[in-house]
């Protein structure tokens, strides 16, 4: 089971994975990017979540099948 401290790290730590990645800095190997990926997705929030987080926060977030309509610019 997930605890709320490992979602959120989860969280932090993809967003801090995806600006690495974009900023082009120094060289992955896809072994590397693969583990980090797995690692955070363990504790990642499921669409479930996202849905209760949607219902108690509908200013911050989105249902995760309204979400999914929409595509990412």
């Amino acid at each position: 089971m997930t605890t709320p401290e490992e979602r959120t790290r989860a969280i932090l730590g993809g967003r801090e994975l995806l600006a690495t990645l974009a900023q082009g800095r120094g060289s992955y190997s896809p072994d590397l990017v693969r583990t980090l990926a797995m690692t955070l997705l363990r504790h990642y929030p499921l669409d479930v979540d996202i849905d209760v987080m949607a219902a108690a926060l509908p200013h911050l977030w989105a249902e995760s099948a309204k979400a999914r309509r929409r595509p990412i610019h």
